[in-house]
């Protein structure tokens, strides 16, 4: 069973037992991603198709997820093979809460992915987000709460960082302080009163 993996540097031949995780296509990059992995027999190396993008972990649903450039790679924590994969993947960061759930964006939206009882990994969309953003990227993790960057769409210089509590899947910390356009307070105002006459 996997434990725990890292982003490493092409290693020296020899130096881990390595497995190889390619797609055959005419698409494919000329790039690879090395990924070092731990489990109850030690450390051993995979290589991935595709420039590194991120990688997660995630006990909760026994999944490893392993992005590049080229492929979003699922592989079963126990066994390291791969469940499924998606070609030329929009994604370009992920993270996973300190509750096993993984977290994904493509700059402009965020989706989480989960594992339903017939083992078919599943991605639901976050559909309400406080600004209109673009290259949205996780910053890391407080806790349960998610930090995230990201611009203001067609206000680029306009940079703002956001909150989201993971537990609660809402929206936390003072929008004001992060410097929202005008018009984006008239929203989320907008969207205050509305909610109010539900």
């Amino acid at each position: 069973m996997i434990h725990s993996a890292e982003w490493i540097e092409q290693p020296v031949s020899g130096m881990y037992t390595e497995r190889i995780y390619d797609i055959a296509s005419p698409w494919n990059s000329q790039d690879w991603t090395w990924i070092k992995f731990t489990d109850e027999n030690g450390e051993w190396c995979g290589e991935f198709r595709g420039a590194y993008k991120g990688i997660s972990v995630s006990g909760k649903y026994g999944i490893v997820v392993v992005l590049t450039s080229d492929y979003m790679f699922s592989l079963d924590i126990r066994t390291a093979d791969v469940i499924e994969y998606d070609s030329q993947p929009s994604y370009v960061d992920i993270t996973t809460s300190p509750k096993g759930e993984i977290f994904l964006t493509d700059g402009y939206g965020i989706e989480i992915i989960d594992r339903n009882i017939d083992g078919k990994i599943n991605s639901t969309p976050i559909k309400y987000i406080p600004v209109n953003p673009d290259n949205l990227k996780f910053e890391g993790w407080d806790r349960n709460i998610l930090k995230i960057s990201c611009c203001e769409f067609y206000n680029w210089d306009n940079e703002i960082e956001l909150y989201l509590d993971c537990d609660s899947m809402e929206w936390v910390g003072n929008l004001q302080d992060n410097k929202l356009s005008k018009s984006l307070r008239i929203k989320e105002k907008i969207i205050s009163m509305f909610k109010g006459k539900r």
